[in-house]
């Protein structure tokens, strides 16, 4: 190991390329796609499951009045 190789200065900031910024960009986008698909899943999911218990539940408390 190179003296003084993987330490942090004070001040010092790099700067990204274009290209890094790009990239950066897109990964980004590709995370928020797939957190957002997760979402979309999860909320499929639960209305299939819950919807048909909540119709019957509508179905008897409407019978029962």
């Amino acid at each position: 190991m190179v003296a003084g190789e993987g330490k942090i200065e004070a001040g010092v900031t790099v700067e990204m390329s274009d290209a890094q910024r790009r990239a950066r960009r897109m990964r980004n986008l590709a995370i928020g796609g797939c957190l957002l698909g997760l979402v979309a899943v999860f909320y499929v999911a639960t209305i299939v499951k819950i919807g048909p218990a909540m119709m019957k539940a509508q179905q008897n408390q409407g019978q029962s009045q």
